[in-house]
Formats: C-alpha cells, structure tokens, sequence
C-alpha cells in the first residue's frame, strides 16, 4: 500500500464535499485514474483543480507513475 497510514477527513474536492478518505477508499476500491475516482464519489465533476490532487493519491496508494 501507500505511504498513508490513515485516510483523512480533509475535504480534497470542494465542489463536490469530497474528502481524502473517500478518495482513498475509491482508490483502494479499484478506482486507479481520476475518471474512476469521479464516477465512484463525484470529486473532479466541477472545476477540475482536484485533479492533480487525485492523481498523486492514486500513484502513491498503487506505487504508480504521478501522471502515468
């Protein structure tokens, strides 16, 4: 797994009211690229600055490439 021992309650996507946590549970849940995370919790649906956010979590929860 990644470097993260606990999700967090932090809001990571503010249109949507998306936190960390549900991030990282999408991600642990199979979700591996932003198109994913979006369709399971919503984060990324608005503006889009999440984006980049999300897709570091994914890399660094699968030991993946930021961006691959």
């Amino acid at each position: 797994m990644g470097t993260r021992a606990e999700p967090t309650d932090a809001l990571l996507c503010l249109c949507a009211h998306i936190t960390e946590g549900e991030v990282l549970t999408a991600i642990d849940g199979g979700a591996h690229d932003v198109s994913s995370v979006r369709d399971m919790t919503e984060a990324s649906s608005g503006c889009g600055d999440c984006a980049v956010d999300i897709e570091d979590l994914i890399a660094e929860r699968t030991g993946g490439d930021h961006g691959a």
